[in-house]
């Protein structure tokens, strides 16, 4: 499942608080719309009026660069369900083939057969390793202000760093398309034939290769690219709208990501699925098998190639046709809503923007804070990542699971969060406690209910099978999209508007890890434990929810008195005064002092914007 990985890191760049969006597409949960990040009348891109209608052209380009962002999550959300598939295929074939080996190939090939390592173990091991991927969106706050600071004034602030990120990320997905296929799909000679010994390929079976590190690295080097495009692109929505569209910046993204998640997840598993392929040719009059030997209709090799050359393309024409406006220094454009202006890293500098965030830190009430996040997440870990990884096992379809993404995650991701604001209003840790409550119970229970189901009721059943599956997916989702919404809902009435774009940032930087790393030691355990007798899932999801009502018995107290604290609480008491010139470090931020705070306004001295 696309689980929408957790909130977003912010880039630390001047803006307003309205202006902070959420956190990218993860195996869970899809981006939402939340009311109190998005200002009224933000979800309307058009706005009704002519400054909206001449910032169309800008939305759609912020659209097509999120969406960019949104392809290479939903493709690593697939993946784990072709490793999956990959392990079921390959021990139906060496069995298959085994089954006949004493009669039609040597004692040397039988040995070899045996050998295919199969086992559960090295399947969530493999998962867990390649969980580590995404941890580039959760840790970019470490290089966030490099890239506000150090830029080509020729190229321009955002693009020094969106042209060769968005480049790298693109090449990398055509030039490493076959070697992405070649570690996570099985070929078709085999795919083809696991029933049949007379047609099966056994030495190709015998050599497959498997580099799940490879495959984790492949990713890890995406996230980290788009990881900085996002940083520079959130700083580019901030000067290439006007000011009074800057808080439809955020619906761009959750537009952008959900399109390329979709596109790259549900779109890529129900193109690759045979079943619907088959239906498709049949209507079409297309043959039944593809070039390479295939009944899919995209295989994962052609599809990332085309995404890689769909990103280049589009980096091409942003780097030849959108060109950036550079701010110059105006003492007279200060306006009234200096007040609420952050300085980011290219006007106090590298050494000021971390000595400001590291006296966030020190601060009781975001200490807590930051025990919570990182916190809260391991008792859910097992539902998040690998709940239809197990009723894969058991025969689920995973374009089935590929369809509850638009059905019914993605309408309860919007509309979720609306009633909710309205039911919690002014309360958001009661409601976020409230969703807890849900996730370590009801949605843990249902979960066990419907992976039964799959693997009891699965033929016998349909019905009892898409009731138990609906209601497990749209409980686990209901109470995800209540999380996410009162912690960002939190976030923004408590950061110290002097910084609170690096304020943001550090927040959803901890929000991002407490999602992020129990996914990997939770995966470990489901292998380490789980062997053809005994099936861990169950006895580990009780124990997970045993510790969830542990945590809500002991962090419950920390959590109503986080909600309950002062806004003074969270002030850091920095002075919003810029350095002197000899603190500013880096390039071309030794010479921000000479700009203007039009920088986080977007306008230059004409007052045009970029």
């Amino acid at each position: 499942m696309v689980e929408t990985r957790s909130s977003r890191s912010r880039t630390p760049t001047r803006r307003r608080m309205s202006t902070n969006k959420n956190p990218p597409i993860k195996s869970s949960s899809i981006p939402l719309i939340n009311k109190p990040l998005v200002p009224s009348g933000g979800a309307d891109l058009g706005g009704g009026g002519s400054p909206a209608d001449s910032d169309l052209p800008n939305y759609a380009l912020l659209i097509v660069l999120y969406t960019l962002q949104g392809i290479p999550m939903g493709l690593s959300a697939t993946i784990p369900l072709l490793i999956q598939q990959r392990f079921s295929t390959i021990a139906k074939a060496a069995a298959t083939a085994a089954a006949a080996t004493s009669t039609v190939t040597s004692p040397e090939t039988a040995a070899a057969l045996q050998s295919i390592d199969t086992s559960t173990t090295t399947l969530y091991n493999a998962q867990a390793m390649f969980a580590l991927c995404s941890w580039p969106f959760s840790l970019k706050l470490l290089w966030a202000p490099l890239v506000d600071a150090v830029f080509s004034k020729v190229i321009g602030r955002r693009k020094s760093w969106l042209l060769p990120t968005q480049f790298i990320a693109g090449g990398l997905m055509y030039m490493g398309a076959g070697f992405v296929s070649d570690q996570v799909v099985v070929p078709a000679s085999i795919a083809n034939s696991v029933d049949d010994s007379n047609n099966l390929d056994v030495e190709k079976l015998i050599n497959l290769p498997f580099d799940i590190r490879g495959v984790t690295a492949f990713f890890f080097v995406l996230y980290l690219m788009l990881a900085t495009q996002d940083i520079a692109v959130d700083g580019w929505a901030l000067t290439m709208l006007k000011k009074e569209n800057r808080g439809k910046g955020p619906v761009c993204n959750s537009i952008g990501q959900n399109i390329g998640t979709l596109l790259s997840y549900t779109g890529f598993l129900a193109l690759n699925d045979e079943t619907l392929s088959k239906s498709v040719r049949s209507w079409f009059g297309l043959p039944a098998f593809g070039s390479d030997g295939t009944r899919s209709l995209v295989s994962l090799e052609s599809f990332l190639r085309i995404c890689g050359f769909a990103m280049c393309a589009v980096t091409v024409t942003v780097g030849l046709f959108k060109s950036e406006v550079n701010p110059v220094i105006d003492s007279s454009l200060s306006s009234d809503s200096d007040d609420d202006a952050e300085l980011d890293a290219s006007e106090i500098g590298i050494k000021e923007t971390y000595r400001r965030l590291y006296s966030v830190t020190k601060l009781p009430t975001v200490r807590m804070l930051v025990l919570v996040l990182l916190t809260y997440r391991f008792p859910t870990a097992l539902s998040d990542n690998a709940k239809f990884l197990k009723a894969l096992d058991y025969g689920l379809d995973k374009a089935t699971v590929a369809l509850l993404a638009p059905t019914i995650i993605l309408p309860l991701g919007i509309f979720v969060p609306i009633f909710a604001t309205r039911i919690w209003k002014g309360s958001p840790l009661k409601q976020f406690l409230f969703g807890y409550k849900m996730r370590v119970t009801v949605v843990a229970l249902m979960d066990v209910l419907m992976i039964l189901t799959v693997k009891y009721y699965k033929d016998s059943n349909p019905g009892l099978l898409w009731a138990t599956l609906i209601i497990s997916t749209a409980l686990q989702t209901a109470a995800s999209s209540l999380q996410f919404n009162a912690q960002m809902t939190f976030f923004a009435s408590r950061v110290d508007r002097n910084i609170g774009g690096s304020y943001m940032t550090l927040l959803n930087t901890f929000a991002n890890l407490g999602g992020t790393w129990p996914a990997s030691p939770v995966l470990y355990m489901m292998g380490r434990f789980t062997n053809p007798a005994f099936d861990a899932y169950f006895p580990l999801q009780g124990l997970l929810s045993v510790l969830g009502l542990g945590w809500l018995a002991t962090m419950s107290k920390e959590v109503n008195w986080l909600g309950g604290s002062k806004e003074a609480e969270w002030v850091t008491k920095l002075p919003k005064s810029r350095p002197a010139n000899d603190d500013i470090e880096g390039g071309s931020a030794k010479k921000s002092l000479r700009r203007t705070r039009s920088v986080g306004r977007g306008r230059n001295k004409n007052g045009k914007s970029a």
